[in-house]
C-alpha cells in the first residue's frame, strides 16, 4: 500500500492517515504553529501583481501548489482539527468526483458564513440530491434553453448601450467591466429563470449574496477552529443581516407567484425555475401540513439563493476573464470578430443555431475556462473509511481537488500547458486533454454542474454582440490580480480601452 507524505510534518504511515495515535498530536502542534504562515502566504500572494503571461496559480492558491511541490501529487496536512489530503492524480479525482455517495460536498465542515450562501441541489446529498436534480433537469433541457437566447441578446444590448454612452466624440472611453458583466448574468437569470424583473431589490440581493461569499474567504481562511461558530463577531452579524434580507426578498417572491397560480396556472411554455421549486406547494396545496409547507419554501429559498448566485458568479467570472484575456491577445480578438460577422453577417436577431455555429469563440471561451475556473478546487469529505487507489482513508478526511493544477499538467495539455491556446479545443474537448478526462471547470460526474450549457449559451451571446460592438483593450489603469475569494476574481476590477466599431 502507497504511504502518504505528510504535508505539515514530512513523516509518514503506512499509507493510512493516522487517527488516534501521538504522532497525531504531533501533528496537531506543528500545525497549529502554521496558521499564521498559511495566511501570511496568502498575504504575500495576494500583494504581487503578475504580468499578463504569468501563472496565476501562485497567487491564488500559494499552500496547496507548494505542498504538492515539496510533498508530492497526493500529499496530506493537518489544516486545523481536520486531515487533509491533496488528490491531484487525473484518475483519481475522477473517482472521487464520481462516486458521490462515498465522497460528500464539504458545507458543513466548512466556514459556517458559507452556509448561508450555499443550499439547495449543491448542498443535498443522497437521495435528497437524486430527487431534487430529477425535479430541476427539465428546466435546462436544450429545448427550455433555446428559448432563453432573445432573453440573453436584449440583457447584453442594454450592457452594450451603457458602454456606449460612456464612448468619447471619438468613439473610445476606459470601462471597468466587471459590475456591468455582474448585472448582465444577473439579468439574464433574473429574466430567464424566474421570469422576474431585474430591479434594484435584485440587484442587492445579488450583491449581498456575493459579499457573502466574500465574506468567508475561504482560501485563506481555510478551516474554523472548534467552538468557533459560536462566537460573536462584526463578520458573522453582518453577513446574517445580509442574509436575512435576501431571504426577505425571496419568501416576497414565493408569496406573489403563489398569489399568481391561485389566479390561474401559466401554460407549459410559461413555466420557469421558480414554479419546479414549488410545484409541490402547487399540488398540495391545502392538503399540506404547516411543517410540510415550511420544508417546501425553505428549500424553496435555498434553491433560489444558489441558483442566484451560481448563474450570477459563474458566468459573469467567464466574462470577465474572456475579455481579460482577448484584451491581451489581440489575435484571438480579431479572429473571433471575423468569425462573429462572417456566421451571424447583418442578422441582428441571436439564434441558437447561429451561436452554435460560432467555433472559434467556442474554442476561447473553453480555454478561458481551463486556465481561469470559476472554482479553482473541489473538495470532498470521506463519508466512511475507503479504498483511494493504493491509498486507504479514514472517515471524515478531506480530500482536496485543485482543478486549476489539472488544468495545468504539461503531460496532458503539452508543454504549452500554461498558455492561452485555443486551437488546442478545435478536435473537441477529449482531445484537447490528450485523451484524458482532465477538463473540470464545472466539476465532473453525476455532479456536474446542471447549469453548464445555460452559462455557455448566456456567454456566446454576450460575446457575439459584444465583438460586432466593440474593440477593447487592457487600460493602462489595469493590474492583473486574480483573486481566490469564492469564485477566482479580478483583485482591482476589469478597466479596458473600448472602442466603438
Amino acid at each position: 500500500m502507497e504511504n502518504l507524505q505528510l504535508g505539515l510534518a514530512g513523516a509518514q504511515e503506512n499509507g493510512k492517515v493516522p487517527q488516534e495515535s501521538r504522532p497525531q498530536r504531533k501533528f496537531l502542534q506543528i500545525s497549529a504553529r502554521r496558521f499564521p504562515e498559511i495566511a501570511d502566504m496568502y498575504q504575500e500572494a495576494n500583494s504581487k501583481i503578475l504580468g499578463p503571461y504569468d501563472d496565476i496559480v501562485p497567487r491564488v492558491m500559494p499552500f496547496i501548489e507548494k505542498t504538492i511541490n515539496t510533498y508530492g501529487k497526493n500529499a496530506f496536512a493537518w489544516i486545523g482539527p481536520r486531515a487533509r489530503i491533496i488528490i491531484s492524480e487525473p484518475e483519481l479525482m475522477r473517482v472521487v468526483l464520481n462516486k458521490h455517495r462515498n465522497y460528500q460536498k464539504s458545507f458543513r465542515v466548512s466556514n459556517k458564513i458559507i452556509n448561508l450562501v450555499i443550499g439547495g441541489l449543491v448542498y443535498f446529498e443522497g437521495d435528497e440530491w437524486s430527487k431534487s436534480r430529477m425535479k430541476l433537469n427539465p428546466a435546462f433541457h436544450l429545448d427550455k434553453l433555446k428559448q432563453m437566447v432573445p432573453t440573453m441578446q436584449s440583457c447584453t444590448e442594454n450592457i452594450l448601450n451603457q458602454w456606449k454612452s460612456k464612448m468619447s466624440m471619438d468613439g473610445k472611453g476606459v470601462v471597468d467591466v466587471l459590475h456591468y458583466l455582474e448585472d448582465y448574468s444577473g439579468s439574464v437569470v433574473t429574466h430567464s429563470l424566474f421570469h422576474t424583473t431585474f430591479d434594484d431589490e435584485m440587484r442587492r440581493n445579488f450583491h449581498y449574496l456575493r459579499d457573502l461569499t466574500i465574506m468567508t474567504d475561504t482560501a485563506s481562511k481555510p478551516f474554523m477552529f472548534p467552538g468557533a461558530e459560536y462566537l460573536p463577531s462584526e463578520t458573522k452579524k453582518r453577513a446574517k443581516q445580509m442574509e436575512k434580507e435576501v431571504r426577505q426578498s425571496f419568501t416576497k417572491m414565493i408569496d406573489q407567484r403563489l398569489k399568481n397560480r391561485q389566479a390561474g396556472a401559466p401554460d407549459a411554455a410559461d413555466r420557469d425555475l421558480f414554479d419546479l421549486f414549488l410545484d409541490e406547494l402547487y399540488e398540495g396545496k391545502n392538503k399540506l401540513s404547516d411543517r410540510e409547507r415550511k420544508r417546501i419554501i425553505e428549500e424553496a429559498i435555498a434553491q433560489t439563493k444558489l441558483f442566484y448566485f451560481a448563474g450570477y458568479d459563474t458566468t459573469s467570472n467567464l466574462l470577465v476573464w474572456a475579455m481579460i484575456i482577448l484584451a491581451i491577445h489581440q489575435d484571438w480578438q480579431a479572429r473571433a470578430r471575423e468569425e462573429v460577422f462572417q456566421v451571424l453577417g447583418d442578422n441582428n436577431t441571436l439564434t441558437n443555431d447561429g451561436l452554435s455555429q460560432l467555433k472559434v469563440l467556442n474554442m476561447i471561451l473553453h480555454e478561458v475556462l481551463r486556465l481561469y475556473p470559476p472554482v479553482m478546487e473541489l473538495s470532498r469529505v470521506v463519508e466512511e473509511e475507503t479504498q483511494l487507489g493504493n491509498l486507504l482513508i479514514p472517515k471524515g478526511v478531506l480530500l482536496q481537488l485543485p482543478i486549476a493544477l489539472l488544468h495545468r499538467r504539461p503531460e496532458i495539455w503539452g508543454k504549452d500547458a500554461l498558455d492561452f491556446r485555443p486551437d488546442r479545443f478545435s478536435e473537441g474537448v477529449l482531445k484537447a486533454a490528450n485523451g484524458q478526462a482532465a477538463f473540470m471547470p464545472f466539476s465532473w460526474g453525476p455532479r456536474i454542474c446542471i447549469g453548464q450549457h445555460f452559462a455557455m449559451m448566456e456567454g456566446k451571446a454576450f460575446m457575439a454582440q459584444l465583438l460586432r460592438t466593440f474593440t477593447f483593450e487592457l487600460a493602462p489603469t489595469y493590474k492583473h490580480a486574480p483573486y481566490a475569494a469564492f469564485t477566482i476574481q479580478p483583485q482591482f476590477g476589469a478597466p479596458l480601452l473600448m472602442r466603438k466599431i
